[in-house]
């Protein structure tokens, strides 16, 4: 499966078929979605993950085979990084299957734009502090890095039930305290996109303060919308693919 990451150039209008946000969400995607983007990185995922990423984690297994890039998180954390930075306005394209059993808290997730916080020994360039990331435990992430965060295929109980969720923060790293301060607008519950382990392809579209995410299941089309309405908007940084402990997914 491939991932791309392509930079913003003009906009031109196109229609597509979406759910689960208003009309004025949807028009606004249909024309971002169908700008003239420049391609800036793109990966196949069946080659030598080390080509193009570096990961944090010292449990974690990445492997490619000819098919996808698999994460396998059973004994630890895990954070991809790609090598390459990214600015200003980004489209990121990917698939994504989950292949785990687990059902809990432990996310997946994905970084847009994530640097350092500039403190004293946490550079803005992520790379120059790798080694207080090696077990690449949450902490390590939302208390030194500023990054758009985008949690997937989770579950949390609600009314006695797993529900799937969907959820987008803003880590403030001198203010978090539990990631109390980092929430955005929108959020998104039972959203049954990844229990049945079908390939899942994304679509996510940062543009200025607000993240546009499509997911397309074989089955049906989700369009998420979140909004930093109240955080310092984010202008650089990498992409980085999160697993929590327990999970198994594949690119």
């Amino acid at each position: 499966m491939k991932i791309f990451i392509e930079t913003f150039v003009l906009i031109v209008l196109k229609i597509f078929t979406l759910h689960a946000v208003d009309d004025e969400v949807k028009e606004k995607y249909k024309v971002l979605a169908s700008g003239n983007w420049q391609q800036v990185f793109t990966d196949d995922c069946t080659d030598d993950w080390q080509k193009q990423w570096f990961l944090d984690g010292n449990f974690a297994k990445v492997l490619n085979n000819s098919e996808a890039m698999k994460i396998d998180t059973a004994r630890g954390f895990a954070a991809l990084w790609t090598k390459q930075e990214f600015e200003v306005d980004l489209r990121i394209e990917y698939d994504f299957k989950r292949d785990d059993d687990f059902f809990g808290q432990a996310v997946n997730i994905i970084y847009i734009q994530a640097t350092g916080d500039s403190e004293e020994g946490y550079d803005e360039d992520i790379t120059k502090w790798s080694d207080k990331r090696t077990t690449a435990k949450m902490s390590d992430y939302f208390l030194n890095m500023h990054t758009y965060h985008m949690s997937y295929a989770a579950y949390e109980k609600q009314g006695g039930k797993e529900s799937e969720d969907i959820h987008m923060p803003r880590y403030l790293p001198q203010q978090n305290k539990a990631m109390k301060h980092s929430k955005m607008t929108g959020g998104y519950t039972q959203t049954d996109l990844f229990e049945d382990k079908q390939w899942v392809h994304v679509t996510i579209i940062k543009n200025t303060k607000e993240v546009f995410v499509e997911f397309k299941h074989p089955k049906k089309t989700l369009l998420c919308h979140f909004k930093n309405e109240d955080k310092p908007g984010l202008e650089k940084g990498r992409i980085g693919l999160r697993l929590m402990p327990k999970r198994l997914s594949y690119f």
